[in-house]
């Protein structure tokens, strides 16, 4: 692991200049599909995702030309895609810039000469915005003219008949000059122009195995004529993802329905920009219905989805400060759904006038949820999470697999329902504006195939069923070879990390780090002797496995400490040792006040976090151990349950514990960080998390979310005094034991109580619940009770304490803990040097040290 830096302010700039964007993204599993000559500018693709690479200044930029919003530096880049697709925040993107120049970074990549100084110097001098305008637009010229040449007409439809496109389409009043055929050398292409309020925008290009789109901004879209000519009024729009499918529609529906139409294609996934382009269409035109036929698959119906939000009746112009502006209908709940490889989410934003009408709102769409997942054959797909709630607002994160998004599209619908009914009634919608209208296959022109072919709307769909069975079988079977060439890479790198191994001198580390255990392992033992040893296969073996965790009792809080430096706290001014010490009294004060009404008033509801860890070799244990270990020793309030383990096929051992806490402890904050922490490593490919993940509901996340937000102390405020706790005997010399004075800083102990009556009666409070008790009254942080009971009938409890030397209450504190040592069926575990601590800390407090004798004798 890296040892954290602070963050150098310059340091973004130098990742921007000093990073080749078109490396790191091929790192990421993007590849170059074209380029320019002169170096200007490189395509990359990833899945189906295109992104351009050019150069701004000093750096690189980058534009993802299906999502406008989607662009910047190797910053936007790294903090975009981060996190296997979930994101990452500022710190981790520092993080993960510094590791790869770290790693020797590609030379810089050569690109175009820039301009002669002296000619720039000589050119008069104007508005460097419009002049930056100006090289965009002639750049966008020079594209089109290449594409499209100077004669612009479709002379060649050879690729259109292909596609099952008649000459009476093509000849319709609809598409003339809206198709063009682009000839660069001997090569023929269908070129279908977009547009926007300023004329062409970007040409996209087609043949067979083969698409290609300007690397412009995608800020135009493919618009016919109205089928019964210029300037007719138009009745419907029909939007469409690709041209080809527009076509397909007309020649399939139009001699139906007859209803004068204008036709729009996003050529794809359509961007925040195409959207408010087609809804200014809609203001244009005012037509009385708008088609949403978009294709019958998880990416279709997200479309449709946020069509569904965006997309209104007409807007009227009304004056705005000396201007027009078109007046926007009120939005009582909005929704916009997104996806990545597997999953798609739908955010539902719901606005209200109070929290109760909030929670009304949220409690009708959970009933609406659980009416689907009620109704789905495979058990519940859809899941909810509460993402945000204040008075005026609630945001709610719904998710289901991709193949599910169907059901995200009925949610979508009553929300559209729901929010017309909210409106005033003279912002409603008429009702029928709004249609989806999906074909019988996969897309329409997929469908005008199967016609073509004479087949009934039935065989169609059959046939379409089992295209798409094909397909997913497909992908199954590219999935597994995928999943196979993984498992021999890493059959791979670990032979070579085997014979790394072998080499002298690694031998020599490994016998070095063996011996760093040994003493390690003794340390821990003289608190630790009746904890149950872990079986390992040799001492090598045990530190290659343990090694990070071993030291627990030094360092117990690495997550914690990662996620600081990974989200280090807002800049501004320094916390004197004044006000560092007002935090700490407030943050005491505050859990003893918890602690308090917890005591008279009622527990707080449990929530339970299950910790699964899967070790990295056959036959190997004790890795499930040390985590819960790691979280025992950390001092915070939360608890662990015993380690439940089984054993697979191949030897692998897959164990799991629950980590128990309530959301009321002053320190939620703490524990929603290294739970959050945790997954996100993992699933980032930290090698010391590789097998490790912390599952629980989505509601419980919520609600912890809510209560880390509200905590008293933060990550970022926390006493950082707390993030040590004692280190083993063997790593700590005499001479810095001594330099440890109580009487000018407190140190945080921790005990274990251990008590063995008589098993319980059902219902009846025994002997460790009134230790418990006594303890938590005294001031000390303590545990719940852990009971067994064996086959004698004898209940074997164990509590855990903690407190601080320096806590106001120590000499209460101190004498429970005495007491409750001297108790028949009581035993009170600590280190000797505690006991003597917290003696002396008493001690230092009393200005009469012999009526404090007297009191202990």
């Amino acid at each position: 692991m890296n040892a954290p830096r602070e963050n150098d302010p310059t340091e973004l700039d130098r990742f921007k200049r000093d990073i080749d964007l078109v490396d790191y993204a091929q790192r990421q599993g993007y590849t170059i599909k074209k380029e320019s000559r002169r170096g200007d500018w490189h395509h990359l693709v990833k899945d189906d995702e295109h992104v351009i690479v050019t150069r701004k200044g000093d750096h690189q930029v980058y534009l993802n030309t299906g999502d406008d919003r989607d662009a910047g530096s190797i910053i936007d880049f790294a903090k975009t895609r981060g996190g296997d697709g979930h994101g990452l925040n500022l710190g981790q993107v520092r993080q993960q810039l510094r590791e790869y120049l770290d790693g020797a970074p590609a030379p810089a990549r050569q690109y175009a000469t820039p301009p002669d100084a002296a000619r720039l110097s000589s050119l008069p001098v104007g508005d460097p915005e419009q002049a930056a305008r100006q090289a965009e637009e002639e750049r966008r010229t020079r594209l089109i003219s290449e594409v499209l040449g100077v004669k612009k007409e479709l002379t060649d439809r050879g690729y259109l008949h292909g596609r099952g496109i008649t000459d009476a389409t093509l000849d319709s009043p609809a598409f003339q000059g809206r198709i063009f055929t682009a000839q660069q050398n001997e090569h023929k292409n269908t070129a279908f122009p977009l547009y926007n309020e300023h004329g062409l925008a970007s040409v996209e290009q087609k043949n067979e195995h083969y698409k290609s789109l300007l690397p412009l901004p995608k800020n135009g879209v493919w618009v016919s004529h109205p089928t019964d000519g210029k300037d007719t009024q138009v009745e419907r729009v029909v939007v469409s993802e690709s041209a080809i499918d527009s076509l397909s529609h007309f020649q399939l529906k139009h001699a139906q329905d007859p209803r004068n139409t204008l036709y729009i294609a996003t050529s794809g996934t359509p961007t925040e920009a195409q959207i408010a382009l087609i809804q200014r269409v809609i203001d244009k035109q005012a037509p009385q219905e708008v088609v949403l036929a978009n294709d019958r698959d998880a990416g279709g119906r997200q479309f449709n989805i946020n069509y569904l939000n965006e997309l209104q009746p007409a807007r009227a112009l009304v004056p705005v400060a000396e201007q027009e502006a078109y007046r926007e209908a009120s939005r009582p709940v909005e929704w916009h759904a997104t996806s990545d490889k597997y999953h798609t989410s739908l955010k539902v934003t719901l606005h209200h006038e109070s929290a109760e009408q909030g929670a009304g709102q949220v409690q009708q769409l959970r009933e609406r949820v659980e009416h689907i997942n009620r109704t789905q054959q495979d058990g519940p797909s859809l899941a909810v999470e509460i993402q945000r709630s204040t008075e005026q607002a609630t945001i709610v994160r719904l998710t289901v697999a991709r193949a599910d998004t169907a059901q995200l599209e009925v949610v979508a619908q009553e929300l559209y329902r729901q929010r017309e009914q909210l409106r005033p009634e003279a912002e409603r919608q008429q009702e029928s504006f709004l249609r989806v209208d999906y074909p019988l296959a996969k897309d329409f022109n997929k469908e005008l195939e199967y016609t073509n072919q004479g087949l009934s709307a039935e065989q169609i769909r059959a046939a379409a069923q089992r295209e798409e069975q094909q397909r997913e079988s497909e992908r199954q079977q590219r999935l597994a070879e995928a999943q196979r060439l993984e498992r021999e890479q890493r059959a791979l790198e670990r032979e070579a990390q085997r014979q790394r191994e072998n080499t002298p001198e690694a031998q020599a580390e490994q016998e070095r780090n063996d011996q760093r255990l040994n003493q390690a392992v003794l340390a821990a033992a003289a608190s630790d002797a009746d904890r149950p040893t872990r079986s390992y296969r040799s001492e090598q073996e045990a530190a290659e496995h343990t090694a990070q965790f071993v030291y627990a009792k030094d360092a117990g809080l690495v997550l914690l400490k990662e996620y600081i430096h990974d989200n280090p706290p807002p800049t501004g001014r320094k916390v004197d040792e004044a006000e560092q010490e007002g935090l700490r009294a407030r943050a005491r004060y505050t859990e003893a006040s918890a602690a308090a009404s917890v005591r008279t008033v009622s527990a707080a509801e449990e929530k339970t976090a299950t910790w699964k860890v899967d070790e990295l070799e056959p036959n190997a244990t004790g890795r499930a151990e040390a985590w819960k270990a790691l979280l025992d020793n950390s001092g915070y309030s939360m608890h662990t349950s015993e380690v439940r383990s089984t054993v697979d096929e191949q030897g692998i051992r897959r164990a799991e514990f629950d980590m128990r806490y309530r959301n009321d402890q002053p320190d939620i904050a703490i524990i929603h960080a290294i739970v959050t922490n945790t997954n996100v490593r993992a699933a980032s490919g930290k090698e010391q998390y590789a097998g490790v993940r912390v599952d629980e509901r989505d509601e419980d996340r919520a609600a912890r979310q809510l209560a880390a937000e509200a905590a008293v102390i933060q990550p970022h405020n926390r006493d950082r005094s707390l993030d040590v706790a004692a280190k083993p005997i063997a790593s700590v010399g005499a001479a810095a034991q001594e330099a440890v004075s109580p009487e000018t800083s407190g140190s945080e102990k921790q005990a274990i109580i251990r008590v063995d009556e008589p098993a319980l009666a059902t219902g009846e409070r025994g002997q460790a619940e009134a230790v418990q008790a006594a303890v938590v009254a005294s001031g000390a942080r303590v545990g719940n009770v852990q009971s067994i009971t064996d086959e004698q009938g004898i209940r074997h409890s164990e509590i855990k304490v903690s407190y601080r030397t320096d806590q106001p209450e120590i000499a209460q504190i101190s004498q429970t803990l005495d007491a409750v040592g001297k108790q028949d069926g009581s035993q009170l575990i600590e280190h000797s040097r505690d006991r003597a601590e917290r003696h002396e800390a008493i001690w230092s407090k009393h200005e009469d040290k012999q009526a404090y004798q007297q009191m202990e004798r």
